[in-house]
């Protein structure tokens, strides 16, 4: 009855410590639970009642076994085992293997067995060595355990002289738990009721078996119950439990500190509520001192109190959605004093006292949501006049158009320009062309409604957008009114400003539906008002929107063809006045699929709008040169080729340097180019070609003076520059045999370019007696459709292999009438 009442109690001390463990699963409570788990195989093998003696051997074995290897546990769980890797697989296999040997000869062996003796020694000798590696850099343990061991081993040593028997298992298990004792001993930092429970409970059991044995060999008459010996056990299982109880006590009152620390001294207001009634629990001083309550007046208040004006049931469902997301809001909360406040809440439930409560921590962020609001209008809006920018009437353009779809509407775009705005900064300054353009804006938010958007989209450039107009006429109404407010005299600081604007109108969907395609159309009728003289409004024309999509197509294409190819150079000759080939002129074509043979007059002003004019240029220079070596490397004689270049293309820095190195590249004498440039790049531009012209003469190429006559002139200048050839427009070819036509001005271009030491060149000859008028003025060289049309490079290589001259009688027949010109002509 007794063992049962052990193997009871025992049960229920392994039950508690399971629980313990699926609670605070520490390798400590692990190391226990296996411990008391053999310990109580302990006491249910104390149960058995074998009949044969192997049964009772192995009934001994089972019980002795088990309680040595729940000591060896026991021991594992100590601070030095439990915290080396590997060394508790060590100790075990260490102690355990001899110990259990031990064991095993005491029980299956007869009395007197060499082996039990010989094991019980193994076993000392492996607990000295477990004792000096776990006591090292520790002195006073090391001399404590040897000194423990010193004894067993002088007990054990007693018992084999006088050939007891039992004395080796006796000294094995008070070795066992005599060990784990003084490891207690000296691993715990403070000695608690329960760890002074463990560590003297220990040592009173590892003192039952030398005490049983001093007892029975003293006074052998007396009977000493077995619950005496048993009750050590049950006092380490009682201080296991105390120690595990005073530790969860200190964990709490860490975590009372902590919570102190992260609650109370939090510089962020932090609160707890009722998840149910909304009702505050605890509030840190953060929160007191960010909404003027005292902890008092919060005791009294619920959630509702700092969100008011608001629907109970619509607060309800906010708070049920903060359980389900960690952060959340902004939310707008009402301080003491009135004054609203935004914050974001991050927020969990917990159980408190038996009831579900709320945690949560509140930032401030109306500070940070002001300065977003500001970041977001400062990236929708002109910074100058505060109208939306191109980014948000973009947005508003694409919502107005859906609207009118949708409802069957009409809206309308108009793109504003100032005129001669670049005086007005140039005459009075930056500063007050600012000025200008805030009441430019001012001016043209008071004429339209509330729903409609001005915009500032470039530099001088307005948007205007209506919304929901009912015909087209309205925006033209919009439009002459903004146009008469603009005319209204604008005086600052004594001084008159003329302000006046070009408008251009699109509508949708008269004249489109795409927002790109109807923004580019008002912008297009919009410098068409301007060209044609400003301060004036134009509606978008069908010649409008058919030259924008073509400008646009041949934009592409233009793109497509310098990547992949699709330009051709043409070649027009140019003859002297013995009838001699003396140069060619590169015309580049542009070939498209549907268009053809596209010329320079429709893409290149397209290319000079787009900043293709450039590789466009170059590619033409590239083109040049490989194509004169070309025909040189064929055995034809060096030919100069001429080539326009764009005023974009000559003021760059690094022009004169290119076309250097694509002569080094195909080995060309510098002679074999003329560059051709016009008369308005040359005057208006004069300090920054000078050089890059000066560079590329001294070379030894050649330069002329495209389309002379149509721009204007500066002759001091132009005598300055090594230029060679001036090139008479065709406008004045073309006329110059007819009555009142231009036969004066060719004459006094050839004498002036003749005077300045210049050659003379007379482009778009097409008929016989405007070829003789040119010889009777001394012309120097003549091309056009009267000699050869523009040809590709295949025809040019035919006619220098067969040189043909133009009529050398003609230049005998001019000179004979020259004297005698009639006064008509002229």
């Amino acid at each position: 009855m007794s063992g049962l009442l052990d193997l009871l109690s025992l049960g229920s001390l392994v039950l508690l410590f399971t629980s313990i463990y699926r609670k605070r699963p520490t390798l400590r409570v692990r190391y226990w639970l296996i411990g008391w788990c053999l310990i109580l195989v302990h006491f249910a093998g104390l149960l058995l009642r074998p009949a044969s003696d192997l049964g009772r051997a192995s009934q001994d074995f089972l019980v002795l076994g088990s309680l040595v290897l729940g000591g060896i546990f026991f021991l594992l769980s100590t601070t030095s085992m439990r915290y080396a890797p590997g060394r508790w697989l060590a100790v075990l296999v260490t102690l355990g293997v001899p110990w259990l040997a031990t064991t095993a000869c005491a029980c299956f062996l007869p009395d007197g067995s060499r082996l039990l003796t010989l094991s019980s020694i193994a076993g000392e000798a492996a607990t000295f060595i477990v004792a000096w590696r776990i006591s090292q850099r520790r002195p006073l343990l090391r001399g404590t355990l040897a000194l423990s061991v010193a004894g067993c081993t002088a007990w054990l040593c007693y018992g084999i002289l006088h050939h007891h028997d039992g004395t080796s298992l006796d000294v094995m298990l008070t070795q066992v738990y005599l060990l784990l004792a003084l490891l207690y001993s000296f691993e715990v930092s403070r000695f608690t009721a329960g760890v002074r429970t463990v560590v003297l409970s220990l040592y009173a059991w590892s003192a039952v078996w030398i005490s049983a044995a001093a007892t029975e060999a003293l006074w052998p008459a007396v009977q000493v119950p077995e619950q005496l010996w048993n009750l050590p056990k049950y006092l380490v299982a009682v201080g296991m439990i105390l120690t595990l109880l005073e530790e969860e006590i200190v964990s709490a009152e860490d975590a009372g500190a902590h919570y102190r620390v992260l609650f109370e001294s939090n510089p962020h207001p932090m609160w707890m509520y009722d998840t149910e009634t909304l009702a505050f629990l605890h509030v840190n001083d953060a929160a007191a001192q960010q909404y003027g309550y005292t902890r008092d007046e919060f005791a009294q208040m619920t959630i509702a109190d700092i969100r008011p004006g608001e629907e109970f049931s619509k607060l309800v469902a906010e708070l049920k959605r903060t359980c389900e997301n960690p952060l959340h809001g902004p939310w707008r909360h009402q301080r003491k004093d009135g004054s609203f406040m935004l914050v974001d809440i991050a927020s969990h439930q917990l159980e408190h006292d038996g009831r579900k409560v709320t945690f949560a921590l509140m930032q401030d962020v109306t500070e940070r949501d002001r300065l977003h609001e500001q970041l977001v209008h400062q990236a929708n809006h002109d910074i100058l006049t505060g109208l939306p920018n191109r980014a948000l009437l973009e947005d508003r353009m694409g919502q107005t158009i859906a609207y009118a779809s949708r409802y069957g509407q009409k809206a309308a775009l108009l793109c504003l320009d100032l005129d001669r705005f670049k005086q007005i900064n140039d005459t009075y300054g930056h500063a007050i062309g600012d000025i200008c353009l805030q009441e430019i804006a001012r001016r043209l938010s008071t004429r339209v409604r509330a729903v409609d958007t001005v915009a500032r989209t470039g530099g001088e450039e307005f948007t205007v957008l209506l919304h929901q107009i009912a015909k087209s006429e309205d925006a033209e109404h919009v439009a002459a009114d903004i146009l008469r407010g603009l005319n209204e005299p604008y005086r600052h600081n004594g001084i008159d400003i003329d302000l006046t604007a070009s408008l251009g109108i699109a509508v949708y969907p008269d004249h489109g539906t795409d927002p790109a395609l109807l923004w580019r159309d008002a912008d297009t009728a919009m410098y068409r008002a301007k060209k044609s003289g400003g301060n004036q409004y134009m509606h978008v024309s069908q010649e409008i929107s058919a030259a924008t999509l073509e400008a646009t197509e041949l934009e592409k294409h233009l793109r497509r063809a310098l990547k992949d190819g699709g330009l051709e150079l043409h070649y027009q000759p140019l003859y002297t006045r013995d009838g001699q080939l003396c140069g060619l002129e590169a015309l580049v074509r542009l070939h498209h699929p549907v268009l053809g043979l596209v010329y320079p007059d429709r893409f290149i002003p397209i290319a000079e709008e787009s900043g293709l004019i450039v590789p466009l240029g170059n590619w033409v220079l590239d083109e040049c040169c490989r194509q004169s070596r070309e025909w040189q490397d064929e055995g034809f004689h060096p030919v100069r080729i001429a080539f326009n270049v764009s005023p974009l293309q000559l003021t760059r820095f690094d022009f004169s340097s290119y076309v250097i190195e694509r002569l080094r590249h195909y080995r060309l004498s510098p002679s074999t180019l003329e560059i051709e440039v016009t008369e308005s790049t040359v005057m208006r531009n004069i300090s920054q070609v000078a050089k890059q012209i000066e560079t590329l003469a001294r070379l030894g190429i050649h330069f002329s003076v495209d389309d002379f006559g149509t721009g204007y002139s500066s002759l001091a200048h132009l005598h300055q520059l090594p230029v060679q050839t001036l090139k008479i427009d065709r406008s004045f070819v073309e006329r110059i045999n007819e009555p009142n036509g231009t036969y004066s001005i060719v004459q006094a271009i050839v004498f002036l370019a003749h005077s300045l030491g210049l050659i003379v060149v007379a482009e778009g000859v097409e008929r016989e007696d405007q070829l003789t008028r040119l010889w009777q003025l001394e012309c120097d060289r003549v091309q056009g459709y009267y000699f050869a049309r523009p040809m590709p490079a295949s025809a040019i290589a035919r006619l220098m292999s067969e040189p043909k001259r133009i009529p050398v009688a003609s230049v005998s027949a001019a000179r004979e009438q020259g004297a005698r010109v009639p006064e008509a002509a002229v």
